[in-house]
């Protein structure tokens, strides 16, 4: 069993899983405990990598699956995604991924230079 997105709203975690239904995929949702504060703690997962796969393409880049869904919970799911990009921007952006391209480049030129 494969977990998709976890929610404090089981109402919420409910609606996207139908909506993940209704585009074919086999999803369940399933109260996995509670967090530090005491809330209740939903998630949705699928049984199968393929259907996980294609679940997160709905959930984190399908513009059809956002217009098909009802504003309240799309506008949960556009802070979603505007949480993952930020996350992959931090990154790219890191020190470390800055250093290691650095090298990368430095090596890339001495390559060619020593190969001429």
């Amino acid at each position: 069993m494969y977990t998709l997105l976890d929610f404090k709203e089981e109402v919420l975690a409910e609606y996207l899983n139908t909506a993940l239904r209704r585009h074919g995929l086999d999803s369940y949702v399933f109260n996995v405990g509670v967090d530090c504060d005491g809330n209740a703690i939903f998630s949705i997962a699928c049984l199968n990598v393929s259907e996980m796969q294609q679940a997160r393409r709905l959930i984190y880049s399908s513009r059809h699956f956002l217009e098909d869904i009802h504003p309240e919970a799309a506008s949960v799911l556009r802070e979603i995604r505007r949480q993952n990009r930020q996350l992959f921007l931090r990154l790219l952006t890191s020190k470390s991924a800055i250093a290691i391209s650095a090298v990368a480049s430095a090596a890339a030129i001495l390559g060619y230079l020593f190969d001429l």
